[in-house]
Formats: C-alpha cells, sequence, structure tokens
C-alpha cells in the first residue's frame, strides 16, 4: 500500500476515535478514561507485538538516547495532550474540539522551524495562517 492509502486509513481512524471517546465520557472523568484507552493500547501494541515476533528483542536494541525521547513523546502525546482532549471532548462539541486539537500540525511545523531548523515555506506559512483563523472562527462562533 502507498503512503496516501495508509494516510487515509489513519484519517478514517482518528475520525472514529472522537466518536467513541465522547460516548464513552459520559460517566468516568477524563482521567480514568485516559486510563481505560491507554491500558488498552498497551494490550492490543503488546499482542499485535507478540504476533509480529521479535518484540522484546528489538526494544533491548534500542539505545537510552533514543527511549528517553520516546517516552518524552509519550508523556506529552499520550497523556498530558490525551488528558487535554479528553478533557475538553467531556466539556465541548466535537465538531468543535477535534478541529481545534487537530491544528497541531500548525504547532508542529513552527517548533520544527525553531528546534530542528526546518524550513517554512511561503504556502506552509498559508497554511499554518488558515489554520489559526480556521481555529479562531472555531473558538468564537
Amino acid at each position: 500500500m502507498s503512503w496516501f492509502s495508509w494516510a487515509v486509513i489513519a484519517a478514517v481512524f482518528w475520525a472514529l476515535g472522537p466518536v467513541f471517546a465522547k460516548l464513552g465520557l459520559v460517566k468516568p472523568d477524563p482521567l480514568t478514561a485516559l486510563t481505560i484507552r491507554t491500558m488498552a493500547v498497551m494490550v492490543i501494541l503488546l499482542v499485535w507485538g507478540a504476533a509480529r515476533g521479535g518484540l522484546l528483542v528489538k526494544l533491548r536494541e534500542v539505545d537510552p538516547k533514543t527511549w528517553v525521547l520516546l517516552c518524552l513523546e509519550g508523556a506529552f502525546a499520550s497523556v498530558i495532550a490525551h488528558f487535554a482532549y479528553f478533557t475538553a471532548l467531556k466539556m465541548g462539541n466535537v465538531a468543535n474540539v477535534v478541529p481545534v486539537t487537530a491544528s497541531y500540525p500548525m504547532i508542529a511545523a513552527i517548533l520544527a522551524a525553531i528546534v530542528l531548523g526546518a524550513k517554512i515555506t511561503p504556502m506552509k506559512l498559508v497554511g499554518i495562517l488558515l489554520t489559526v483563523a480556521g481555529v479562531y472562527i472555531l473558538h468564537r462562533y
């Protein structure tokens, strides 16, 4: 399959996630819901890794710096961001929350330019400005 096929699959499943999250957040608080979600992800990944074989060997081959960087990514994206996202979903409308949280590529592009030296082309700048405008409109109206 091509990168585009995988991207479409990701988009479809990312679209399904908030619907189930909003339905699942009716009773539990966001931290409890996030814990349940994370436990489910862990079980799925362990089973998937075991089915593919060699997961423990591959985990041992990862260098310490990579472990730290991936743990930081997990703390930021899977814990802090998802807690904020679940809290926003519990309080707000899926149609408003999801587009605002989906503006993260704009923030990532800016951070990549600052931290990694990535180039922001004029067209990327236009995209960033359109994202800012879209977030403003969703928040305001």
